[in-house]
């Protein structure tokens, strides 16, 4: 009894360094991939900054790959906790359509802005690594849900209709540029959400 409590003292705080190393290299991976793309990251650079050994990444992750699929997760959980307070039930509820497509479009600018980088890179590798746009794909699909609820079919399909070309815009802005519309114009919101308008018929 006394050799099994001594082992679980000992693992306790073996499971906690383990897990602090591996926050710091996700924490370190969201930079990283934030400046730069996936080829242009090497493994060296993950773990130098942190202060670990090449060979330590491997105790955490597979391969580098595997690693930028990680982060994209790991910044797709801190969206999803945002997501659960902006589109709470609650704070949907009785909103028109316009308000509703307003909430969306301004929860993806700011998480655009935050990390373009990150999100230009899932986008970039998606047919070489498509499970790192997967945790993206997975968060637009739980707000579109969110924002549906409580709308009758109809409208329903309007709203999913307006948030897809909203966010089919972002994407494009965010990889191209192209203009008129920037990602970080000031009044970007308005000026989707205005041009969306007429569809929602409100």
């Amino acid at each position: 009894m006394l050799e099994e409590q001594h082992a679980a003292t000992i693992t306790k705080p073996k499971q906690a360094r383990s897990k602090a190393r591996r926050q710091a290299l996700l924490d370190h991976g969201v930079i990283l991939f934030n400046a730069q793309g996936l080829d242009d990251v090497s493994i060296q650079e993950i773990t130098r900054a942190v202060g670990f050994s090449t060979g330590s990444f491997y105790n955490y992750f597979p391969d580098k790959a595997a690693f930028f699929v990680a982060v994209q997760r790991y910044v797709a959980d801190a969206q999803n906790a945002r997501a659960d307070q902006v589109f709470a039930a609650e704070s949907i509820a009785g909103r028109s359509l316009t308000d509703r497509l307003r909430l969306c479009v301004d929860f993806a600018i700011t998480y655009f802005r935050a990390h373009t980088g990150l999100v230009r890179s899932a986008l970039s590798y998606e047919r070489r690594v498509p499970e790192g746009w997967l945790p993206n794909r997975q968060t637009t699909a739980t707000i579109v849900a969110r924002a549906i609820i409580d709308l009758p079919a109809e409208q329903a399909e309007k709203l999913q209709t307006a948030i897809q070309l909203a966010f089919g815009l972002l994407v494009n802005t965010l990889l191209h540029d192209p203009g008129p519309l920037r990602l970080q114009d000031e009044d970007l919101t308005d000026r989707l959400v205005q041009a969306l308008g007429p569809y929602l018929d409100e």
